[in-house]
């Protein structure tokens, strides 16, 4: 088979994508839920300066231009969340791929969660606070003091701003370690199902030697041997033989926008058999099997068996 370098880098183009999109998909629900907390520590900041209940947000909404302090403040909470949420996106993206980040750990990923909260304090909280805040803080003042129906000095909400600039260091630090967390949750979830399903896919028939899931790129994230079974062939051995099979797999790929996708490839040997073949959106599926093992039997029965669960979660 010849090997064509526009097939290749289209369908590793497409890993990348599912791989991406895994990471936006959680990036956007940690960032979310990391937004939502640090809002209620705001609201208790606010409330230990004496300022009223969302003034933050309500001065955020001011800067935008809103004169309406209620829709002020609905506004700056919205666009707060919005902003949490993309950035999570971007964080998400960026830690799923990166394999260096390591987000499955959850102390490395609480760790890069807050270290990323300081560099969002310092490209985006302080220059919007000293560029946009301080220059509007007379309009804002006025607002805010119509509203309350109270007098409120410019230079003592100047000041509450600064303080709450400073206190927005740790309200960061705190953003990017529930961010981490929940995305190092979301990932060991989703490797806690994936090994699950070795259990069901392992009892489909007691001549299944040896189950092996792992992504695209060929990072093996389950790998065992059915209890009392002798492997024949050595660690070394075993990796090597996964990744011919990967490659085997890459290459037979690339065809599939001519003769479809690959629905499994059954490679026979004196005294074993193996099967490799997709198993979800962004995963592979490799077994051996005792050599008079009915595959066709094995194959429809773990489509049968992906058909009703989720792997793409």
């Amino acid at each position: 088979m010849n090997y064509n370098p526009s097939v290749h880098n289209k369908n590793k183009s497409r890993n990348d994508l599912l791989v991406t999109l895994k990471g936006v998909k959680y990036g956007a629900f940690a960032g979310f839920i990391a937004t939502l907390l640090i809002s209620l520590a705001i609201a208790a900041a606010e409330l230990a300066f004496g300022l009223q209940i969302g003034t933050f947000y309500s001065v955020i909404g001011i800067i935008l231009g809103f004169n309406n302090i209620v829709n002020a403040g609905y506004m700056g909470f919205g666009l707060h969340l919005l902003i949490g949420t993309l950035l999570g996106i971007a964080l998400g993206t960026i830690g799923i791929r990166w394999k260096k980040i390591r987000m499955l750990i959850p102390f490395k990923s609480i760790l890069s969660g807050m270290g990323a909260g300081i560099v969002i304090w310092l490209i985006l909280f302080l220059p919007i606070t000293s560029l946009l805040i301080r220059p509007s803080i007379q309009r804002i003042v006025v607002i805010l003091a119509i509203a309350s129906q109270k007098t409120i000095l410019a230079d003592q909400l100047s000041h509450s701003i600064a303080n709450l600039a400073l206190i927005a260091i740790g309200f960061h630090l705190v953003w990017g370690a529930i961010f981490g967390f929940v995305m190092s949750s979301l990932l060991r979830i989703r490797v806690y199902k994936i090994k699950q399903h070795y259990k069901d896919i392992i009892n489909i028939d007691p001549k299944i030697r040896l189950v092996t899931i792992c992504d695209t790129n060929g990072n093996i994230i389950v790998y065992h041997h059915r209890q009392g079974v002798q492997n024949l062939l050595s660690k070394d051995e075993s990796k090597k033989s996964l990744e011919m099979a990967m490659a085997s797999w890459k290459l037979r790929s690339e065809l599939s926008d001519k003769i479809g996708k690959g629905m499994y490839v059954l490679a026979e040997y004196e005294k074993i058999k193996r099967i490799t073949m997709p198993f979800g959106d962004d995963l592979l599926l490799y077994l051996t099997t005792e050599v008079e093992t009915d595959h066709s039997s094995i194959y429809d029965r773990i489509r049968g068996l992906e058909a009703g669960l989720k792997y793409s979660n």
